[in-house]
């Protein structure tokens, strides 16, 4: 399964400098985009290896794929590219329903990672209000797996703390919100983690290490920047596929993003949570044993200990023995 990520947001926002933030750094992983246009994005010389009219290739692996021929049209150059990206993200418009498009989730290949808005922390309650753009503006914040309150350094203290803890909050209760200047945004918060064997168990990380962690954590903390958390778990047992579903809806709404794989007696199953949603998709194909998960959030919530003991309760019950 290829992981998508939708990012949404009204025009201005900052969803195209979240765009070339993660096409700059892409880490380890090749990216394939479906943008509205190349300019919006400023693609630098330097990156492109070719292009043609509705295609760029980048130095970097990654390939950008304008919408301009049609949403399937695009999709399918992804798809037949090889090698396949990595991950998939869609630039949605200004004025595009971000639900619908988060249902190519559903796609055979793909696999929905989040839907991301972006939103103008300076500006986006009174453009909430304009009789025009107004309901697609919220529509837009209702869909979010994940808030990013973009543009922190125009708003004021007071706006700040109104915006996230009263107004966002009113119009999608469920959605974590990330308070940043300039889209930075570490890409394991904007894309998804990448789990591995060799991971430590029980590793709490509070220096994520990408450029674009660094961003965000320096020695003078303000309301526009963030330090994260990790939690990651990994245990040599299988786990009892009944209790995946409790585990996951037990998670608290501090836990912003939580991947990964777990062995049960009835195969390998890969999960996922972003915000308020989960999913749990069985993953014949892997060739995996025990368990192996990874979990991220800002650490002033972030609740890790309540994440060991979620997962203790919820994922050390041996199986039974039914021979005779």
């Amino acid at each position: 399964m290829i992981p998508l990520t939708i990012i949404g947001g009204y025009l201005g926002a900052g969803k195209s400098t979240l765009l070339q933030r993660l096409v700059r750094e892409p880490g380890d992983r090749i990216l394939g985009l479906l943008i509205n246009d190349f300019g919006s994005i400023n693609i630098d010389a330097e990156l492109i290896a070719s292009a043609d009219h509705n295609k760029v290739e980048l130095t970097n692996g990654c390939i950008c794929c304008s919408l301009a021929d049609g949403f399937h049209e695009a999709l399918e150059t992804l798809l037949l590219r090889d090698p396949t990206p990595d991950h998939i993200l869609v630039e949605a418009s200004g004025v595009a329903d971000v639900h619908s498009l988060a249902q190519y989730g559903h796609h055979p290949e793909l696999s929905l990672s989040g839907v991301l808005v972006v939103v103008d922390s300076e500006t986006v309650r009174d453009k909430s209000k304009d009789p025009y753009v107004g309901r697609t503006i919220t529509r837009h914040i209702e869909a979010a797996d994940l808030i990013i309150a973009n543009k922190q350094d125009l708003a004021s203290d007071a706006e700040r703390e109104h915006l996230k803890k009263s107004w966002l909050a009113s119009v999608n209760p469920a959605a974590p919100i990330l308070p940043t200047t300039n889209a930075s945004v570490p890409i394991d918060i904007a894309l998804d983690h990448r789990v591995t064997d060799t991971t430590p168990s029980m590793l709490k990380d509070k220096n994520l290490e990408s450029p674009e962690a660094n961003h965000l954590i320096g020695a003078n903390r303000t309301s526009s920047h963030a330090t994260f958390e990790r939690w990651m778990w990994q245990h040599d047992s299988p786990c009892l596929p009944d209790d995946v579903e409790p585990f996951l809806k037990a998670i608290p709404s501090t836990i912003w993003r939580l991947k990964g794989w777990l062995e049960t007696g009835d195969g390998i199953l890969e999960i996922q949570k972003v915000g308020a949603r989960h999913s749990i998709r069985a993953r014949g194909d892997m060739q995996k044993t025990g368990q192996s998960l990874v979990a991220i959030g800002l650490a002033d919530t972030f609740e890790s200990e309540r994440l060991d003991q979620l997962a203790t309760q919820h994922l050390t019950t041996p199986a039974k023995d039914t021979t005779i």
